[in-house]
């Protein structure tokens, strides 16, 4: 049995589920590995709906990032200590930055694109973005970037990597120039 039958065995437990939602939501608030390692391999199973799986990592993620927001309000100065020690912070000053001049805006590139969307929520909590704002841009711009992963997954499968490499890059890349264009002139 090769690795990637092992691998893809393993993602076909129910077990996987779970294991999805916790990185889902750890990704949102600490944790650096992205859920798309985990997704991609459960859609490929074909074990699982990759709507639903798409669901579960969005509304996990979501959720975590809720926390990211709150601990941003309530253990800034707790967590600031981290940020130095991990080395987020150069990032952290820039998107500060870049919250106090684009509001939310950010926070959907953020959820999208591969940023760490860490860092956003909880600047999002320390800069007292408006909570429901905050939560329906996560759910649109987490929700856009899971389902569009599963959804190519399922559809190109093992050929994904080639796909994701070459049109999530594009996808980001035109996000970011209408990003500069509002910023340009408007």
């Amino acid at each position: 049995m090769t690795l990637y039958s092992k691998i893809i065995n393993f993602f076909e437990t129910s077990k996987s589920k779970h294991l999805l939602g916790f990185v889902s939501f750890i990704e949102s608030i600490f944790f650096p590995i992205p859920p798309d390692l985990i997704l991609i391999p459960m859609v490929l199973s074909k074990k699982f709906d990759w709507m639903k799986l798409a669901l579960l990592t969005t509304l996990t993620s979501v959720l975590g990032g809720i926390l990211g927001y709150y601990l941003g309000i309530f253990l800034f100065n707790e967590i600031n200590i981290y940020i130095i020690e991990y080395g987020y912070l150069n990032d952290f000053n820039f998107v500060k930055n870049i919250f106090i001049e684009y509001g939310v805006l950010v926070l959907f590139i953020s959820g999208f694109t591969p940023i760490p969307y860490k860092i956003f929520t909880i600047t999002a909590g320390f800069m007292a973005v408006n909570i429901f704002m905050f939560i329906g841009v996560s759910i649109i711009g987490r929700g856009l970037r899971f389902y569009l992963v599963a959804y190519l997954t399922n559809k190109y499968r093992e050929d994904i990597n080639l796909y994701l490499s070459k049109y999530l890059l594009q996808i980001t890349a035109l996000v970011l120039i209408v990003f500069l264009i509002y910023k340009l002139y408007i």
